[in-house]
């Protein structure tokens, strides 16, 4: 229907979604099978860290610090002061 396309990656319950140009997506297994499943929306960051440092200062809440994804980026999610969870992204320098 989008004309995505879907990989698997080896050994991970993660699958990429790339949409052509641009950024695309992912998606996993729900790792809490007990909560209802969900979405979360990233943000392209420069610095993923000075990012997660200034959303703290504004007022978010950390739920996930920043956390590398060999051979990828590293991402942080956060849940901001009204409640909505969104995370940030910094792809590896080079992708």
């Amino acid at each position: 229907m989008f004309k995505w396309n879907m990989e698997e990656l080896p050994g991970m319950d993660y699958t990429i979604i790339t949409v052509g140009e641009g950024m695309g997506g992912g998606m996993m297994k729900n790792p809490m099978p007990s909560k209802p499943d969900s979405w979360i929306p990233y943000i392209l960051v420069d610095d993923v860290a000075t990012s997660t440092k200034k959303a703290k200062s504004l007022g978010a809440v950390i739920a996930n610090d920043v956390t590398e994804v060999p051979g990828m980026g590293r991402f942080s999610v956060i849940t901001d002061p009204t409640g909505a969870a969104l995370g940030l992204w910094q792809p590896k320098t080079g992708m």
